[in-house]
This record gives structure tokens, C-alpha cells and sequence, in this order.
């Protein structure tokens, strides 16, 4: 049987955030998949785009499992968005692999602004903790953003690097979920 528990004005099951080691799991993948795309040394267009597309598809179903764990309403509504683009994402970056110079930093311009905001909406909403790293994060995001979609001249390893930095930045972003969620999962233990 479950116990609810009231913290600070929020009702809690007894085991929230007992799982957040599996996003302190999948930000170690994040990284590691970030670290390989910075690796990479690739000249064919349909490869880098067939790449981000599985980027982008990993990224979305976090996005979309995300939906469980979050408390508040409206973050749940930017995780099922933010989701959702980022599926649509990864399957256009399989339909059309080889427009990836001009299509995938479009993409990938869009989903890095998206997660800037985000991140900066999270960090002034909720100032507990690291928020100040949140904010940072979705700051350099919005610069990200706004390079990819700049004329810098297309180049396979501008690419590389604006989908490499998008999977760094969701690596960060789950720390920051799986943090979060152990605090909280320690507080309503201390409650209970």
C-alpha cells in the first residue's frame, strides 16, 4: 500500500523520484553519445542525417517519458510538445537524409531553441537548487540556436558539432531531472 505524503503545499506518493538514477543513466548515455558524435568524421549528407535522425528520435522518447515523472501541468504539455517535434524531427531526418545541410540545422536550430526556453522557463520557475546551471544551459542553448540557423557556411562538421551539443545539452538536462528527483525523493521520505 502507498502512503501520500504532503510536502510544501504538493502531494507526493511515497516512492517519487525513487527512480531517478535511470535518468542519472540515460544523462551518462546522452554524454557518451555526444562524445561519439563529436568523434565523428563524416562526409556523406545522408549519413549525418540519418545520425540525427536517431538523435533526434531518442530525444523525443525521453521527452515523451518525461510526461510521467513531471509534477506540473504545463511541463508536462512542454514535454509531450518538445516530444513530439523531436519525433517528427528524427522521421523527416530519415525521409530526407540527404537535404541534411540545410534541413537538419533548421531542425536542429528549432529543437535548441526550444530546449533553451524550456530550460530557462524550468530555472526562473522553480529557484531551487542549481537553477542557476538550468539557466545557463538554456542561454548557450539560444546561442546554439541561432548559429545552426545562421548562413555559416553548411559544413559536415558544423553539423556534427550542432547535433553533437544538442545530445551534450539533453545529457545535462536529465543530471539536472535526476538530481532533481532524488531531492524530492528524499524529502518525502524525511516526511513520511
Amino acid at each position: 500500500m502507498s502512503t501520500v505524503v504532503v510536502v510544501e503545499d504538493e502531494i507526493y506518493d511515497e516512492n517519487y523520484g525513487s527512480w531517478w538514477w535511470i535518468f542519472l543513466i540515460t544523462g551518462t548515455l546522452w554524454l557518451i553519445l555526444s562524445l561519439i558524435m563529436f568523434r565523428f568524421n563524416l562526409s556523406s549528407a545522408k549519413s549525418i542525417g540519418v545520425l540525427a535522425g536517431i538523435v533526434f528520435l531518442i530525444a523525443g522518447a525521453f521527452s515523451l517519458a518525461l510526461v510521467a515523472v513531471v509534477r506540473s501541468g504545463w511541463l508536462k504539455a512542454l514535454n509531450v510538445i518538445l516530444g513530439v517535434l523531436l519525433v517528427l524531427g528524427g522521421i523527416f531526418s530519415f525521409i530526407h537524409p540527404q537535404d541534411t545541410f540545410v534541413a537538419i540545422a533548421q531542425i536542429t536550430a528549432f529543437m535548441l531553441l526550444f530546449i533553451g526556453i524550456m530550460d530557462l522557463i524550468i530555472a526562473f520557475s522553480d529557484r531551487a537548487g542549481l537553477w542557476w546551471l538550468r539557466m545557463i544551459s538554456g542561454f548557450i542553448c539560444i546561442g546554439l540556436a541561432f548559429w545552426a540557423a545562421g548562413e555559416f557556411g553548411r559544413k559536415a562538421a558544423l553539423l556534427i558539432v550542432w547535433v553533437g551539443l544538442f545530445a551534450l545539452f539533453r545529457g545535462i538536462d536529465s543530471f539536472f531531472i535526476a538530481f532533481s528527483l532524488r531531492h524530492a525523493h528524499k524529502e518525502v521520505a524525511r516526511t513520511a
